[in-house]
């Protein structure tokens, strides 16, 4: 996988292309998943410059498209300007708990990976994804306890992930000796993370009794 920050400025990028290419027929409104994007931008900013005074930001909205793209593009560039810059200690606030600079390009890449999703689901394109997604694919594995926190449940030991790229490269997390494993191509385990496809739709294999508790838990 190449640098997070850089393919976190070629993913935003490609996805204001790809509303700018899809979002001007008649259809949906794709000005929500925008707000929302840059929501998320402004809290990176405030994480990386203001860490004591991170917290929730105001509610946005916008009356075009033209605007919702500029006004994100700008509060992402500058968000990931700040991230690639900034030392990898000490940790910044977050959402899911304090991240390292890397591990929250990641968790942003996540969040650009389920609104592109929202968007080509709107529009009814079919996305050719690329190995970017590795670092989804990473933040969703690193994400797993998290489900776990999330219902009051004690998380199992560690599980096998054996994740198979767009590029056909093999991607594999956690102990060659695991017990329970979860196999399949990439994109589906990042489609299922980011709650954008259920387990039912996909080509995932779940192997052992924890990882369907676990698919339970965060299909729930």
């Amino acid at each position: 996988m190449a640098d997070v920050f850089t393919d976190l400025k070629t993913e935003t990028e490609a996805l204001a292309e790809l509303a700018e290419r899809h979002g001007y027929d008649p259809g949906p409104d794709l000005t929500g998943y925008f707000a929302r994007l840059t929501s998320t931008a402004r809290l990176v900013r405030l994480s990386v410059e203001h860490p004591a005074a991170f917290g929730v930001t105001p509610q946005i909205s916008y009356d075009s498209l033209d605007e919702a793209i500029l006004s994100w593009l700008i509060e992402q560039r500058k968000a990931t300007a700040l991230l690639a810059s900034a030392p990898p200690e000490p940790e910044l606030p977050w959402s899911d708990g304090p991240l390292r600079p890397s591990v929250l390009a990641a968790a942003v890449l996540t969040e650009l990976f389920a609104c592109g999703q929202d968007i080509a689901d709107a529009v009814g394109i079919r996305l050719r994804r690329t190995d970017v997604i590795g670092h989804v694919a990473y933040y969703g594995v690193r994400s797993r306890d998290r489900v776990y926190h999330r219902h009051q449940e004690t998380p199992p030991g560690q599980f096998r992930f054996e994740l198979r790229a767009p590029s056909g490269e093999d991607w594999n997390f956690g102990p060659a000796d695991a017990a329970d494993r979860i196999t399949g191509p990439a994109e589906d385990f990042c489609l299922l993370v980011t709650g954008r496809r259920f387990a039912e739709d996909l080509s995932l294999v779940f192997a052992g009794g924890h990882t369907a508790e676990w698919l339970e838990l965060l299909e729930r």
